[in-house]
């Protein structure tokens, strides 16, 4: 095995010298079907992708490495025997392993306490630490989100790109399918056919290798344009990929990951590879024409802004979004521009977003390329969005929309920044907590920096204004207190495991595989994979329930207090939100049985609680007697806020609410009207019935807060 003390570039070429021997393109052929496919039964499952988490798995950038440095020679395609293919796939494996460990060697060293005594910060901080980060990330986005997403991007490019390539990037994505279709359908196949045993001269290759004639038709294009998608995204056998002389050199197996053969062929190894090039590389082949380069940098900003605003707008509405916002200073000077604005209720979203990647340079580890990158894709993005979120919260300027009406700004309780940035990004999570110093207060929280995909797959899941405001609410507050490689990991740990800190939570560090589940599930919405659509959590424990009723009509509802209470709702348990669903149940079946006022209390962890009543007949009285049933209720326990809901007796439906916010203090008032207020806070429901049960000073408190309840709402 290769020495662990070698340098990068010693490394490097070994790999390139075993990329380049005869027959290797076999081997790497049977690496990409190991680490690329997923396999399943009936329908894919979250731990159909437990394998792709592995330690050993090869990611899609050490793919790509050794194709760039297989092309950089003529390709033998002699077969090698299965012996020596599997003696070169070891020593693949071995020297990419070293080549990581080398890479990681700054992280080593800022974990030592001589390296923290000599400012660990600083180290990693460094081009040298990031490089590693920055290589061995996680995917942006899914291979669907660039195949759908490239079409949009370049619509208003169409002509250009039609004029110049002789397809259209809608035409592309369409033989991309194509190609992906065949290849599965023939690695399937070869799999099928080891049944009988392994050939000695057996290889995947005949899987990932076509003729333009055999996608016509699976892509309903003619022969012409089939052909010139695949001429403008591959590399011809005999070309070389000389300028890759380095991890972080540009690599031409990225923009042109396709092989064109002698013999008419194409060989495409990874569709994931094709569909980001069909994303990201017609930017630049309009960006060498000098007569349209402007116009491709206007039409390349006006997507990241519309689309990222779509995705809001299909969540919140289209009247709670609005686009290009001017927050003007008298008539003529500007203080402020927002490229998207969410109002809800008491919440406001402010969306800044820009068009700018990481350059090579940057991925080299140069320190001042790092730190500039940044600047002008976060830093800046941010300083404009926090500076916006204090005008909205003062309303101490004219905020216009862009077809030039006022819009009115309403008495804000928190504003959510999100920084978007329209491609992939590697290490931006890692990069903000290294970078980025936000200014953080109770009503602008650190803000939530993310790629244009990220915000895709959260408008796809969380498709409601609770879900996807209280889940923001969340994440940007537990910013220093959550890690992870990607904020897609997070989002799916959220979807499964509902995320919540409590306060004496220092730190949550999730791997990536707490997102498999997410992953199907994207699988089966965008691919048409078989499956569940929505992973089972938050979104489905509960369906059908009293609680998933309550939380629906709240949903739409914009009023702040109502906002707060969904937030309040969805924080909850499982348990707790049973116990609340049996509660509800309970109490309009004995409003309806015996008439009259009904009510009944949940607390939450000693910091808020619900008071529900019920009445029938119904009286205009109804919603005074809750706002004084809730202030009683929030003295008694001495919390800093209470809610309180009134529902109907018939259907259980939401009819008027009342959210009480404010600090604590004696009253007599409200000492004389809580004396007779019951203290009991041990109800639990049982098969739908109530049970009163004492609860000792050191038990868990029954509302499910984890605490005990000498420390939570036991009442001295």
């Amino acid at each position: 095995m290769p020495s662990a003390s070698r340098s990068e570039a010693e490394i490097f070429a070994d790999l390139e010298q075993l990329c380049c021997a005869s027959g290797y393109i076999h081997v790497f052929a049977a690496l990409v079907v190991q680490n690329t496919f997923v396999r399943f039964a009936e329908g894919i499952k979250g731990e159909d992708f437990y394998e792709t988490f592995d330690k050993d798995h090869l990611i899609r950038t050490e793919l790509s490495t050794l194709l760039g440095l297989m092309i950089k020679q003529a390709i033998d395609f002699t077969i090698p025997t299965q012996e020596q293919i599997s003696q070169l796939g070891s020593q693949t494996l071995e020297l990419l392993e070293e080549l990581h460990r080398s890479l990681a060697g700054p992280l080593k060293a800022a974990m030592r306490s001589d390296a923290r005594d000599e400012g660990a910060d600083a180290v990693l901080g460094s081009g040298a630490f990031l490089r590693e980060p920055i290589f061995y990330t996680g995917e942006s986005a899914y291979a669907s989100q660039y195949r759908d997403l490239a079409p949009l991007k370049y619509s208003a490019d169409e002509q250009w790109v039609n004029t110049n390539r002789g397809f259209t990037i809608d035409q592309a994505a369409v033989v991309g399918r194509a190609i992906l279709a065949l290849e599965q359908t023939r690695i399937g196949d070869l799999y099928n056919s080891l049944r009988s045993g392994l050939p000695d001269d057996f290889t995947f290759l005949p899987g990932f290798t076509f003729t333009p004639q055999e996608l016509l038709e699976g892509s309903s294009e003619n022969e012409q344009t089939i052909i010139n998608v695949l001429n403008s995204f591959s590399i011809s056998n005999g070309e070389n990929n000389k300028a890759f002389g380095a991890l972080n050199d540009f690599n031409l197996a990225n923009a042109q990951p396709i092989v064109r053969t002698n013999q008419g062929t194409y060989i495409l190894f990874q569709a994931y590879s094709f569909y980001e090039t069909l994303y990201e590389s017609p930017f630049y082949w309009m960006f060498q024409d000098d007569s349209y380069r402007d116009t491709a940098a206007t039409h390349r900003g006006d997507f990241t802004e519309d689309f990222s605003a779509k995705c809001l707008a299909r969540v919140f509405g289209e009247k709670h979004t609005y686009r290009n916002v001017i927050i003007e200073e008298g008539s003529t000077t500007t203080a402020g521009e927002i490229d998207n604005l969410v109002l809800f209720g008491n919440r406001a979203i402010v969306v800044q977003v820009k068009s700018k990647r990481l350059t090579v340079a940057a991925r080299r580890g140069n320190d001042g390329a790092i730190r500039s990158d940044f600047a002008a894709s976060i830093s800046d993005s941010y300083e404009q969005a926090l500076n916006c979120a204090n005008h909205l919260l003062h309303r101490d300027k004219k905020v216009i929309d862009r077809d030039g009406s006022r819009i009115s700004i309403p008495k804000l309780k928190k504003v959510y920044l999100l920084c978007l940035v329209s491609d992939h990004y590697p290490a931006i999570s890692f990069q903000v907590g290294q970078f980025l110093k936000p200014v953080v207060s109770g009503k602008i929280p650190s803000p939530l920096v993310t790629d244009v995909f990220t915000l895709d797959v959260m408008t796809e899941m969380l498709a409601s204004p609770l879900q996807l405001l209280s889940y923001i609410d969340r994440r940007t507050g537990y910013s220093d207190r959550v890690f992870a490689g990607h904020e897609l990991t997070v989002l799916g740990y959220h979807l499964t495991s509902n995320l919540w800190l409590s306060p004496d939570t220092d730190w949550l560090h999730l791997q990536d595989d707490v997102a498999s589940s997410l992953d199907a599930a994207m699988a089966v919405r965008r691919d048409g994979v078989p499956g569940d659509r929505t992973p089972h959590g938050i979104l489905t424990i509960m369906r059908g329930s009293a609680y998933a009723k309550l939380v629906s009509e709240l949903d739409n509802d914009p009023r702040g207090e109502l906002v707060d209470l969904g937030f309040m709702l969805l924080k909850m348990g499982s348990e707790s939100a049973t116990q609340l669903s049996q509660g509800l149940e309970y109490l309009t079946r004995q409003t309806r049985e015996i008439k009259g006022h009904h009510n009944c209390t949940m607390g939450s962890g000693g910091d808020t609680g619900l008071t529900i009543h019920c009445n029938y007949p119904r009286s205009a009285e109804d919603p005074g007697r809750l706002e004084r049933h809730v202030l009683a209720k929030k003295y008694q326990m001495k919390a800093p806020s209470w809610f309180g809901i009134g529902v109907d007796a018939f259907d259980g439906s939401l009819l008027f609410g009342y959210n009480a916010e404010f600090e604590w203090e004696k009253n007599d008032e409200l000492e004389e009207a809580t004396r007779t207020l019951s203290r009991d806070s041990g109800i639990k429901f049982v098969d739908g019935k109530p049970r009163k049960r004492k609860v000792g000073r050191n038990d868990p408190c029954p509302c499910g807060s984890g605490k005990k309840y000498k420390k939570c709402h036991l009442i001295l």
